[in-house]
């Protein structure tokens, strides 16, 4: 029995030092540079996720991902450290932004986001050609800042986050008499993280295989934006509303997991869920880059080594330029849920070939990856414009 409570008690003290915990010491002094993401959103291949301590997780065996994406972390004011580019939504408006953030003895912290202008026809929805919709260039502060991880973060730690932020905009609505009117939307967040589990995950690299396994926190979020709109200082009119297929006061949760590893403020994966028991999976975004030491993205091919043209794609079809003639490439196109389009073997006059579109295909953001013999891997951004 002694010998038995002895072995016992040693494989308590190995469980002990192996939890992982974060802190502002785990992280460099900068982190400014460019992050490599792979994005699944096919939910019948991700792997169970439970929450545990000593976990071993492999996020290797998820298939159907859609083309790497490239996010900026770029330098910003003297205020803070570092902002990370991002794509956010106004209903079904997409615009980009920097959040500005900053690593301090605390947490990780995000503050403001730093919006640039961006301008759409709203025709389709209200039937009037000179309809449109203005987001401002702004700084959309956040009344308190969001803490992303409070430190020290280890098994069983939790923190929490409630804020809001306001969105202005400008819209020409000339049915309702309106050219350029000011308008709001008004997010008020709630968030509440709990580390739930530690252990081990891997990934797969940029060109599909498995990477080694880190050491990661497993922390379960749960996110609830509230979202109201005002025009020119009142309400948005029911009319407005049902246009923008919208509501006051109307909720979105969000469910997901993130698995961090020391050194890197992206998380080694995060999953989003349906559920709030976190059993129903449904996307994941992998941070494919320095998966290896010395850092790299393995496989990717230069910016200036496959071009892609015309860029918007408004004939049908999409002409190529590979970096050697004879070269044998694969390709991919999907769409920005990862629904595959159409996929082939490049055939190719010299270094240039061509792919013919399906003419279901619709306007809009589409992602195509080209895989050569050799393992290299490039992803480009296609905007398609249907006549």
């Amino acid at each position: 029995m002694k010998y038995r409570a002895l072995i016992l008690l040693c494989f308590t003290c190995y469980s002990l030092n192996a939890q992982i915990s974060l802190s502002s010491g785990s992280y460099p002094a900068s982190v400014i540079g460019t992050d490599s993401l792979k994005v699944t959103t096919i939910a019948s291949s991700f792997p169970s996720l439970p929450a545990m301590a000593s976990g071993i997780w492999d996020m290797s065996v998820v298939t159907d991902s859609i083309p790497i994406l490239f996010a900026y972390r770029v330098p910003t004011s003297a205020t803070y450290q570092f902002a990370d580019s991002n794509e956010y939504k106004f209903e079904s408006f997409s615009y980009q932004g920097n959040l500005q953030s900053s690593i301090l003895a605390g947490g990780i912290f995000e503050y403001a986001v730093s919006v640039q202008k961006s301008g759409y026809s709203i025709s389709g929805i209200t039937g009037s050609a000179t309809d449109s919709l203005i987001i401002t260039t702004q700084n959309m502060a956040y009344s308190s800042p969001r803490t992303v991880i409070a430190f020290p973060a280890a098994y069983h730690s939790s923190w929490a986050s409630s804020y809001h932020n306001d969105l202005d905009f400008q819209l020409s609505y000339l049915m309702a008499g309106d050219t350029l009117a000011p308008g709001i939307m008004r997010t008020y967040t709630t968030e509440k993280d709990s580390v739930v589990g530690w252990g081990q995950m891997r990934v797969s690299d940029a060109s599909g295989a498995p990477s080694q396994y880190f050491d990661v926190l497993q922390v379960q979020t749960v996110i609830t934006h509230t979202d109201s709109f005002f025009l020119k200082g009142a309400l948005f009119s029911s009319s407005i509303l049902l246009y923008f297929n919208a509501s006051q006061g109307q909720k979105d949760t969000v469910y997901q997991q993130n698995y961090y590893r020391a050194e890197e403020v992206t998380p080694l994966a995060q999953v989003q869920f349906h559920d709030a028991a976190y059993t129903q999976p449904y996307k994941a975004t992998t941070h494919v880059q320095r998966l290896i030491k010395p850092v790299a993205v393995p496989g990717l091919v230069k910016d200036n080594q496959i071009k892609v043209y015309p860029n918007p794609v408004t004939n049908g079809s999409i002409t190529i330029e590979l970096p050697a003639p004879g070269s044998d490439w694969q390709y991919e196109l999907t769409d920005i849920t990862g629904r595959k389009i159409t996929e082939g073997l490049l055939s190719a006059k010299g270094k240039i070939a061509t792919i013919q579109l399906p003419p279901s295909t619709a306007s809009g953001k589409y992602y195509l990856r080209v895989v050569g013999n050799d393992g290299q891997v490039k992803i480009l951004p296609v905007e398609i414009a249907t006549k």
